[in-house]
């Protein structure tokens, strides 16, 4: 191994999404025009599906790809559903939002002030991804952010929440 060779490659982190589509080609264009993604390259497979393809949004790759049955890459369309959800950061989380939900995403959680200090939203997107908008407006100390989140939740806080359901 050439001592040139970075671990992790210039201009990349250490750690990118990689996302199953079904029809990834299509998602592109999607998170282009809501995301301000820009295409870094594509790498089509014989058969017309994206074997890879890498996508820049702010300072973060994402990778997709097309759905790969035979080795149980499916994308959340055809799971039925995500446990994941990704979360982005941008200058304007309303703006982003809208135009999220005006090219087909749904609202899992109303953009709003969140206790944390972000303006915050939830949206699945076309092609099943869960994502988190959100803009920081505020900075707030870990304290701060608990003392909100119990006034959010009520009184408990989450370790009184876990002893209480697990007695």
């Amino acid at each position: 191994m050439s001592s040139a060779v970075k671990p992790i490659p210039e201009g990349r982190h250490s750690i990118a999404p990689h996302l199953v589509i079904k029809d990834a080609a299509l998602a592109i264009p999607f998170y282009e025009k809501v995301f301000g993604a820009v295409e870094i390259m594509r790498m089509p497979m014989p058969d017309g599906r994206l074997g890879h393809a890498e996508i820049q949004i702010g300072d973060s790759l994402v990778y997709l790809t097309d759905e790969f049955p035979d080795f149980d890459c499916l994308s959340p369309l055809t799971r039925g559903g995500t446990g994941v959800s990704i979360h982005l950061y941008v200058e304007d989380a309303d703006a982003v939002f809208s135009r999220a939900v005006e090219e087909g995403a749904t609202v899992l959680m109303p953009i709003s002030d969140a206790f944390w200090g972000d303006r915050y939203g939830k949206l699945r997107d076309p092609f099943g991804h869960e994502w988190s908008i959100a803009t920081h407006i505020e900075d707030l100390t870990p304290e701060q952010m608990q003392e909100r989140m119990n006034a959010f939740m009520g009184s408990e806080t989450c370790a009184e929440t876990a002893a209480t359901a697990t007695a």
